[in-house]
């Protein structure tokens, strides 16, 4: 019997459509839990009539990791997916990925698909340069916002800290050879609209990047970067020069305004609101 844990806060445009793709597959005995973390909107409200069988937990503290945190203690089975709550996932996927977490891939993830309806060009030939990026295609997180671990995976750490990247956390205790992202099976994400919104969002990653390295410098470099990979399949394929400009752009961008974040003491979540839109 599988169980989900999905924190939310201020989700109230997409919390039904995300609870609704985990129910279709009619999976028995399925535990689902949302934690409504500081929400000043009517997610916990709505959580609540989409089906008897989701528990909706309030507390009045923010911070993803603790709503994983207050989530895990509610729940007590396995594997468990961990699921960002303005994702909906595709029919037959959260089965996939239950059935997937193994001995073998202890942590598992779908792929990765975009809504890219109301997206500027710049942000759609920025999400080009991803089909370049071994993280987007294979492993697990793979900011799909969606992934499952078996319970051995789970026992390699112990309460999510309190940290901007907590999927980054998760990934770091696995080797490149233990995750898997399990092909067929899609989590459809909705990007930022604008390039603004999109430079904003990949600034808090990048703090988050940052963040995890001096806060846990032994367990961080199992993953290699793949920008150079990434250029040097964009760099032979002059079809795709145009999006290889921007991705070089907007990764300069994120960078400095990372760098500026942390200097100036910043620790603003960077949450896209234009992504967050009812259907």
């Amino acid at each position: 019997m599988p169980s989900v844990v999905i924190p939310a806060c201020n989700e109230a445009a997409g919390i039904e459509r995300t609870l609704r793709s985990l129910l279709v597959d009619g999976i028995p005995d399925l535990e689902i839990v949302v934690v409504v973390n500081a929400s000043s909107d009517r997610t916990a409200e709505i959580a609540s009539d989409v089906d008897p069988g989701v528990t909706v937990i309030e507390i009045p503290t923010p911070g993803k990791s603790n709503a994983l945190n207050v989530g895990e203690d509610a729940v007590g089975t396995f594997p468990r997916v961990f699921l960002d709550a303005d994702v909906r996932l595709e029919p037959g996927t959260l089965t996939a990925i239950v059935e997937a977490a193994s001995e073998s891939h202890p942590i598992v993830a779908p792929e990765l698909a975009y809504d890219e309806a109301g997206c500027s060009l710049a942000v759609r030939l920025y999400n080009r340069t991803e089909r370049f990026h071994d993280y987007f295609g294979r492993g697990a997180p793979n900011a799909s916002g969606c992934y499952a671990v078996s319970a051995a995976g789970r026992s390699r750490w112990e309460a999510f800290p309190d940290v901007i990247s907590d999927d980054g956390f998760v990934e770091n205790h696995f080797a490149p050879g233990e995750s898997r992202t399990v092909v067929g099976h899609r989590a459809v994400v909705r990007p930022p609209r604008d390039l603004s919104s999109l430079i904003t969002v990949r600034a808090r990653i990048r703090r988050g990047m940052i963040q995890l390295a001096r806060r846990f410098p032994r367990l961080v470099g199992k993953h290699p970067s793949q920008v150079g990979g990434v250029l040097r399949r964009m760099l032979w394929r002059p079809w795709t020069w145009a999006s290889l400009l921007l991705y070089c752009f907007v990764r300069a961008c994120e960078h400095l305004l990372a760098r500026r974040q942390i200097a100036r003491g910043e620790e603003g979540w960077g949450r896209d609101e234009t992504s967050r839109t009812a259907d």
